[in-house]
């Protein structure tokens, strides 16, 4: 059986360019100068909750969203957008661009990546991920919203879903309602991760990502949820499929 101490399974990745000088890393399948584009693309804007807007444009590489940095808390105060330089691959925007693809690689739902960059500014840097759109995507805050999409979420599906990332070891630094998307053929995804790591496959500190989901779903005014027969659904399908996974 898994338990916290099990080795996390090896990283798995796609053909990437690194330009770790110029700020770039982006799919080996795009040439540099479409990745450096997309950051200077103009495009619709979409206000979203906590740090900020997205972007999202028409590029050669298709429809993609562009997501910019942003500080959240007090620090935010002294700069939204600047954070401290201590290597490139340590930056936000790298980190992220390799665990997205590691999980996507791996045939986990969240978003194709595409580019990430970061732009030198002093002693720190500040930074943006691009990430090819999820088509009539609706984040679960949304259908919550929605009378008649709620009654249709299917809540022992999405404890299935965070089992399959649980069980390649991935924390999830912020898994709330609007980091759950469902796409417009149905399919469900997770996204935005930002300061996400990978623990031991199964790891018990992993559930803490239910707890973190129930508080989002309270300050959305839909504490009911959480104690209703859809929350035990979810964890009942969760706890099921991390049994068997730990019986493999």
């Amino acid at each position: 059986m898994m338990n916290d101490a099990t080795a996390i399974p090896p990283a798995v990745a796609a053909p990437v360019h690194l330009d770790a000088c110029g700020g770039l890393i982006h799919d080996a399948q795009i040439d540099q100068a479409a990745a450096t584009a997309l950051f200077d693309a103009s495009g619709e804007r979409h206000e979203r909750r906590g740090r900020g807007a997205i972007g999202v444009v028409e590029t050669s590489c298709g429809r993609c969203v562009i997501r910019h940095y942003r500080r959240g808390g007090l620090i935010a105060r002294l700069s939204r957008d600047w954070f401290v330089w201590t290597g490139a691959e340590a930056t936000r925007p790298f980190r992220e661009f390799r665990t997205t693809q590691r999980l996507f690689v791996a045939g986990l739902p969240v978003p194709a990546v595409v580019a990430a960059r970061f732009v030198r500014s002093g002693l720190g840097y500040r930074a943006d991920l691009a990430t090819r759109e999820i088509a009539h995507a609706r984040t679960l805050a949304e259908r919550l919203n929605d009378a008649s999409a709620a009654a249709t979420i299917d809540w022992g599906a999405l404890g299935t879903l965070i089992s399959r990332f649980h069980a390649v070891g991935l924390w999830h630094a912020d898994l709330n309602a609007h980091n759950i998307l469902y796409g417009g053929e149905g399919h469900t995804f997770l996204i935005d991760f930002d300061r996400a790591r990978f623990l031991a496959p199964l790891a018990t500190k992993l559930q803490g990502n239910l707890d973190r989901l129930a508080r989002s779903l309270r300050k959305l005014g839909h504490g009911d949820i959480v104690s209703s027969e859809a929350w035990t659904r979810l964890h009942r399908a969760y706890d099921a499929a991390i049994r068997a996974a730990s019986a493999r």
